[in-house]
Parts: C-alpha cells; sequence; structure tokens
C-alpha cells in the first residue's frame, strides 16, 4: 500500500463515529480501531466521571475482559466498555 493510500484510509476511518457506551453512558468514538486510553479519554471528554488512571474493560460475551491503554481493538455499534478504579473489584 503507497503512502497516500495509508494517509486516505487513516483520514477515512477518523470520519467514521461509533457509539458505544462506558459506565453505561452514550460515547462517541472516532473510528473502528482505537486503543484503551482513546476510549477513556473520549469518555472523560464527553462527561463519563472517571479518569485516566481507570482499569478499562471490554464487555465480551458474558465476560469482561482488561483492555490495556496501548492495547488497539476494533470495535462496533453498542458495545459495552466499564471504567473502574484499581482498587474496586471486577
Amino acid at each position: 500500500m503507497s503512502d497516500e493510500a495509508v494517509v486516505n484510509e487513516v483520514a477515512e476511518q477518523a470520519k467514521v463515529k461509533v457509539l458505544v457506551k462506558v459506565n453505561r453512558q452514550d460515547v462517541e468514538l472516532r473510528g473502528r480501531e482505537v486503543t484503551g486510553l482513546e476510549i477513556k479519554e473520549a469518555a472523560i471528554v464527553q462527561g463519563v466521571k472517571i479518569d485516566l488512571g481507570f482499569r478499562l474493560s471490554h464487555r465480551t460475551g458474558h465476560k469482561w475482559v482488561p483492555v490495556a491503554d496501548d492495547e488497539r481493538i476494533k470495535i462496533h455499534k453498542g458495545e459495552e466498555f466499564r471504567a473502574r478504579t484499581p482498587e474496586e473489584n471486577s
């Protein structure tokens, strides 16, 4: 893939808006692939009462799977995440 094609693909991804839930609140993310840190940052900007030190988990079926700050994941509309303080039990 050429450099120009990569730049165009990144620009197109940034236009995509995906609505997910973080701690049961709607959060709009840009792109279909984001990091755990990007999810927390977007949630904070959009009014979810968390901070960057919270642990993020992604609901997969009936389980909550941890998402590291630097981990990139593909997201889809309606997916659920939760952010908890390090002291809270899962």
